[in-house]
């Protein structure tokens, strides 16, 4: 709570703790290892087809394709073609599907090289479903006949189920392996930094990660491990109560990155805490600028007040405390709002626009349309979470194909070959088909409406303890004024 005055150890203890929603151990990650596969060496036209689909984006086509060039025999590299295959499953979303090609796939009776790719890629297929155990078993079936690429990504997704098991040392052997002028160096070399630090080897992680704070790249992923990197420190040299080493880790990233907000809202804490309440009102006023729907501006509109508070300017934080409360006002109604449009069903379909956007790429403004409505803000950290966008991917695909199964079911009729015994037997299938995936589709349409009313519910209980925090001390500012002055106002 941010009582602002007298200027008590408990009112610090509890700004401190406000501040620190984002600590050293919360920011402290591993790369996740991408879906997505790159082949090479790939003759078969049948093959070559469903990847120009797949990179194209249309992911579902290229399954089709590929599936019924098997079943009709034209393919000649069968091996490849299923491993292809579950790889564009695998890049969809569809894990499960992935899992039981390439399960095929694992028997002596296959090349040695084609067990190793089965193997990896349903390593990658139980990690990315959270089955750390079951990837890690997959994994230790891999030999040695991975490409140069392939093994130094096979490492980094083993160093990264090690250190989501809290196996640290096991973890730092394995990154060793990896090429630090690989694609995977960078990330590698982040991962050393956590290692190395949970194993009480505090200066080695910090040098490791001062190195990434300082690259100079202008690729946008790398860029944004360098910041994560900084943040990583300055949140650590907070909490070690050495604001101003961690200044220095924080002024060094972009004031418009991904991590901006929490660089300011950290930043203004360093000053914070060595009670420099004027200089921390500098970037704590450039963030509740920002959107109020992100969690660190909400922070820093509570923030602000307090700081004019413990500056005796208790008209200005006064105005600030109304202003927040304004703000969370506003905002717990936006949620109402994005309520509304998961019950309606126009959340989804933004949503699945969103994620066709980061998977296939697509009109930018487009993508700002949908983001920039209640749903969209309040409800994109949902798309970070393997479990919402697995559902999301599924509930897409099966919309998808019953409009393929339409369309087919439309066609019927053009087919003049068909009898008209046949024509019915093929309208029955198509209509039990269609029948199993409409009750699909409304099952996985409650789950992601459950999963979003969980988080739009969570954010608004958020809101409503900010807007009781700000009217109890609006109330004491009144309070100790009319004590004091014998008025309302300073």
């Amino acid at each position: 709570m941010f009582i602002i005055f007298p200027k008590q150890k408990s009112t610090e203890l509890s700004v401190r703790k406000a501040l620190r929603y984002c600590t050293l151990t919360s920011l402290l990650f591993v790369s996740s290892v991408h879906a997505e596969i790159i082949w090479v060496g790939v003759k078969d036209p049948n093959i070559k087809d469903a990847l120009f689909e797949s990179y194209q984006g249309r992911h579902f086509d290229a399954i089709t394709r590929l599936s019924m060039a098997q079943k009709l025999g034209r393919v000649v590299d069968q091996e490849q073609a299923g491993l292809v295959l579950g790889g564009l499953y695998l890049a969809y979303g569809f894990h499960d599907h992935a899992a039981k090609i390439f399960e095929t796939f694992l028997g002596d009776e296959q090349p040695k090289e084609v067990r190793d790719q089965a193997w990896y890629f349903l390593a990658k297929t139980r990690y990315q479903r959270g089955n750390y155990a079951g990837a890690m078993q997959a994994l230790n079936k891999v030999q040695d006949t991975l490409d140069f690429g392939l093994t130094q990504e096979r490492n980094l997704l083993e160093a990264t189920i090690l250190l989501k098991q809290g196996k640290h040392l096991d973890a730092l052997k394995v990154l060793k392996k990896i090429n630090e002028r690989s694609d995977w160096g960078m990330y590698a070399k982040f991962n050393k930094g956590v290692a190395v630090y949970h194993l009480g080897r505090e200066q080695e992680g910090v040098k490791l990660l001062d190195e990434i704070g300082t690259l100079r790249s202008r690729d946008p992923e790398l860029k944004a491990l360098k910041d994560k990197a900084n943040l990583v420190l300055g949140y650590g040299f907070l909490d070690k109560d050495k604001p101003d080493t961690a200044k220095a880790y924080l002024e060094r990233m972009q004031l418009t990155g991904p991590f901006s907000n929490k660089a300011l809202l950290a930043l203004g804490r360093a000053y914070s805490d060595k009670k420099l309440y004027k200089k921390s009102l500098a970037p704590w006023l450039q963030l509740v600028e920002r959107h109020p729907s992100d969690p660190a501006v909400q922070d820093a509109m509570m923030a602000v007040p307090y700081a004019f508070g413990q500056l005796e300017a208790y008209k200005q934080s006064l105005e600030y405390y109304e202003k927040a409360m304004l703000s969370f006002q506003a905002e717990i109604e936006n949620i109402n709002i994005a309520a509304d449009a998961v019950g309606g069903g126009k959340m989804l379909e933004g949503m699945i626009r969103v994620a066709q956007f980061e998977d296939e790429g697509g009109d930018e403004r487009k993508l700002r349309r949908v983001l920039n409505t209640p749903e969209g803000r309040y409800l994109m950290p949902l798309l970070a979470s393997f479990e919402f966008r697995e559902a999301l991917h599924n509930y897409a695909a099966l919309r998808l194909s019953l409009g393929k199964l339409e369309g087919w079911s439309a066609r019927l009729d053009t087919y003049q070959d068909l009898t008209d015994q046949q024509r019915k037997e093929y309208e029955q299938r198509i209509a039990r088909v269609q029948s199993k995936v409409l009750l699909l589709v409304e099952k996985y349409r409650h789950y992601l409406q459950s999963m979003a009313y969980d988080e739009l519910e969570r954010r608004k209980e958020r809101l409503v303890n900010y807007f009781n925090e700000a009217r109890f001390s609006v109330a004491q500012i009144y309070d100790y004024a009319s004590k004091r002055w014998g008025t309302g106002n300073e």
